[in-house]
């Protein structure tokens, strides 16, 4: 089948989903109160299978950066109904502070956002197709693999340097998460960063296996400090970059008139990245359970519904559309002020003494969810893309998913065969950026896209204009 019919016959089941979504969760236009919410989890769990089905069908992988990314922004956005949809001995008491009908309302609007989020992947693909360059690609100065090779130890040397040593003490002597100041907060932004485009561009064994170690070591110290998203999914994606970036080969086809490389299939490659994937589960329940205070061993976790415990901590941020729904009329929508605060928060403080970037800061979503309900339970509760969209424009939000849904195909559908060391680079640290984002607001993703992209794009393009001075 071509890779054309089989996107359209995706896109018309969508839309078919879609329309089925509306006939049985709405009734007049409004909520179908026929419905309990374990009957709306039940449906939203079915829903967000056979969606996840049509992505690893479209894309030709179960482990394709889109299939990880749809099936990262359901666990985290829907997690908590799949729980009680999947399994009758699951309870959680932060579900008891919001009635029924909020819980049933937050449950629709996250299946419908879910589905305008797919159905935007696949209308990308439909529309644009796979054969596009992503930004700076064609670029002389990132095709110059020597030159980059050199300017990217000099910046993860630098990161290194500043961030690894603060990691280390704030995981043997403070034993908790951390700030750090001004050129400390660019050292953080750019480790990994700056690690990947090694890993991407350097044929050395020796430096390779280098930054092996220190990205390693980075990560595990980070998880020591509480900090999951530092530690936990750098090591996700180097799974991704390991089994899918590093060595890719295939044999050589001739498609639609051109030159393509089939990769070859590798049931060892499944096997290791399954190994490793349910090594950072463990992690994950080890490191949340340690953070609430409890005292945990690997033989109390794994006497435990592991299942229950995994899905329960990623899929904790369904309360922040439950948040938002509850206080929503006394706050009102905000029309898309924290989108335009998360475009205009980018500009470091340090640099911007008017105090506009201050202010903008106050008024983000999460901060104000922080502030209303967060210091009250005791801990942050993050933020979601989902509640965003509706914490501006309501029930319209779900246009904002579909939306996302474009820009996450337009970053990431290009396979790693077709692409040059710079794209590899933008897909793998922009995968970053994607895989927390549904935890937290969309101001996130533009800071990895900020300091990932374009801020290491102006630094090797400076590196070689300083390089050709010299010569």
């Amino acid at each position: 089948m071509r890779i054309q019919i089989k996107v359209l016959l995706s896109f018309i089941i969508q839309i078919i989903l879609l329309i089925l979504s509306f006939i049985i969760l709405s009734k007049q236009g409004d909520t179908n109160n026929q419905l309990s919410f374990i009957d709306i989890s039940k449906y939203g769990t079915i829903i967000s299978a056979l969606l996840w089905a049509v992505n690893i069908w479209v894309t030709g992988s179960f482990f394709s950066n889109i299939s990880f990314i749809y099936l990262s922004f359901v666990l985290f956005q829907f997690g908590i109904p799949i729980l009680y949809a999947t399994s009758s001995t699951y309870t959680n008491w932060y579900m008891s502070l919001f009635s029924e009908s909020v819980m049933r309302a937050g449950a629709i609007f996250t299946i419908y956002s879910i589905q305008m989020f797919s159905l935007g992947i696949i209308f990308s693909r439909m529309v644009y197709g796979q054969n596009k360059k992503l930004i700076f690609s064609d670029r002389l100065w990132v095709q110059d693999d020597e030159m980059v090779q050199r300017a990217g130890l000099i910046l993860f040397l630098f990161s290194a340097i500043i961030y690894f040593p603060a990691t280390l003490y704030g995981a043997f002597v403070l034993h908790d998460r951390f700030s750090l100041p001004a050129i400390g907060g660019l050292a953080k932004q750019l480790y990994f960063p700056a690690a990947f485009l090694l890993l991407v561009y350097t044929n050395n064994k020796r430096l390779r296996i280098f930054i092996y170690v220190m990205f390693f070591a980075e990560s595990i110290a980070g998880m020591m400090t509480g900090g999951r998203t530092e530690g936990l999914l750098p090591l996700m994606v180097f799974v991704v970059y390991f089994f899918e970036y590093r060595n890719v080969s295939g044999k050589e086809i001739l498609l639609y008139g051109e030159k393509r490389i089939i990769p070859s299939k590798n049931p060892f490659k499944i096997i290791g990245i399954l190994m490793v994937l349910f090594i950072i589960l463990i992690l994950l329940v080890y490191i949340a359970q340690v953070r609430v205070g409890d005292n945990v061993s690997t033989g109390k976790i794994l006497s435990q519904n592991i299942y229950q415990l995994f899905v329960g901590e990623l899929g904790f941020n369904f309360t922040t559309i439950l948040f938002v729904m509850t206080d929503i009329g006394n706050i009102g929508f905000q029309h898309g002020q924290t989108y335009l605060s998360d475009i205009i928060t980018l500009i470091p403080n340090s640099i911007e003494p008017t105090g506009i970037v201050s202010h903008f800061q106050q008024i983000s979503g999460s901060n104000w969810l922080q502030e209303t309900y967060g210091n009250q339970l005791g801990f942050g509760l993050g933020f979601s893309l989902i509640g965003e969209a509706y914490f501006n424009f309501g029930n319209y939000g779900v246009i904002v998913m579909f939306i996302f849904g474009v820009i996450v195909e337009r970053l990431q559908s290009k396979k790693p065969f077709d692409s040059s060391k710079w794209e590899k680079y933008v897909a793998l640290v922009i995968l970053l950026g994607l895989l927390t984002v549904p935890r937290r607001d969309f101001y996130q993703l533009m800071k990895q896209i900020e300091y990932s992209v374009f801020f290491v794009a102006l630094y090797l393009y400076l590196f070689s204009r300083l390089k050709r001075l010299n010569k």
